[in-house]
């Protein structure tokens, strides 16, 4: 059963690229109670060694940030424009609540836009621009914004809380990929005397296929990889079949191809043993191929000669919002597999 309060300590922190100390701060809290060596690296990696980690481990990742936004410029009314950091499709940002972090703490906003009423037809035909947006925090100028302690490249990301629905689906912020953080730090709980590394990574969602795993692995030297992260679930009614076939509910996606080849090919002796291990315990599974999109399996796989690679991901339903959809026995049953998986590699 999914612990929800972890769960939703999870999904709620902060973590927008290259500012994940606070998630970085509870995953090596949590490693440590399951008696983990932890480390963090320069990166902002959280690296933790099974108490029978050694040379050639087998390494899981998932990486820690969110999607976000960076404070771009404060205008003479204390209006703030922003910057994606990540992949946010505009529609996403229109009316949202967000947090920004700054040296004097949390300041809470809200992402404003021209209303209905004032905008010509011409312009309710398309989505709006980001470009066009603004965050209001209720300052009353500049100097007041910045008083209330306001810079130019503070981090920003959604405000929002994790919600079950129908007792068997969740709902929340960052569910991409704080699943993946869940789910290593359950294996942590059940997987002791091991050859293993567990990471949660840095900066995945900024880079053309992951910063923070390649550095770690680089270092690690792994045997093999396993990205723990969040797949494109395609049952609903704006996604035909044959664009996404993987569904809520029935259980782990193995990514064979990511980003249509671009990323991450799966190693054909990993995906073997994958589809094995999961045939032999009866594990219902769901074999992905992707278009676009990839995971940390993209970075690591190239590095030092090949490292045999391959994402193991929770189908979820809206990703790269702030609403994003996942089942809690996906989440569950994910977590029992890699426990298998690792049993059998390592």
């Amino acid at each position: 059963m999914v612990d929800m309060q972890l769960f939703s300590k999870l999904t709620e922190s902060f973590g927008v690229p290259g500012h994940e100390s606070e998630i970085a701060q509870i995953m090596a809290a949590e490693f440590r109670k399951s008696g983990y060596k932890v480390e963090m690296d320069r990166f902002g990696n959280v690296i933790a060694r099974s108490p029978s980690a050694k040379k050639k481990p087998l390494m899981l990742g998932a990486h820690m940030d969110e999607i976000g936004m960076l404070v771009k410029f404060i205008n003479d009314k204390g209006f703030i424009r922003f910057v994606k950091v990540g992949g946010i499709d505009n529609r996403v940002l229109v009316n949202q609540r967000v947090v920004i972090q700054t040296e004097k703490g949390r300041l809470y906003g809200v992402i404003g836009s021209k209303p209905p009423h004032m905008m010509k037809a011409e312009e309710m035909k398309n989505a709006i621009d980001n470009k066009s947006m603004f965050i209001d925090i209720g300052a009353r100028g500049r100097k007041d914004a910045e008083k209330m302690g306001v810079r130019i490249g503070d981090p920003i990301s959604f405000d929002l809380s994790t919600k079950v629905l129908n007792g068997k689906l969740v709902t929340g912020k960052a569910l991409d990929n704080r699943v993946g953080c869940y789910v290593i730090l359950e294996i942590a709980k059940r997987v002791k005397n091991r050859n293993i590394v567990l990471v949660g990574t840095a900066q995945e969602e900024v880079s053309t296929f992951g910063k923070g795993a390649m550095i770690a692995a680089y270092n690690l030297e792994p045997s093999s990889f396993i990205a723990v992260d969040t797949s494109i679930a395609g049952d609903h009614p704006e996604m035909s079949e044959d664009e996404a076939l993987i569904h809520v509910g029935r259980g782990p996606a193995i990514c064979l191809v990511e980003a249509g080849g671009r990323g991450n090919v799966a190693d054909s002796q990993l995906k073997s043993s994958c589809i094995s291990v999961a045939k032999k315990y009866k594990i219902h599974h769901q074999l992905e191929v992707i278009e676009g999109g990839a995971t940390d399996a993209a970075s690591v796989y190239g590095e030092k000669g090949g490292i045999p690679s391959i994402a193991i991901c929770v189908p979820t339903r809206y990703i790269h919002s702030n609403v994003a959809v996942c089942s809690l026995d996906d989440i569950e049953k994910t977590t029992a597999y890699l426990v298998k998986l690792i049993e059998e590699l390592s």
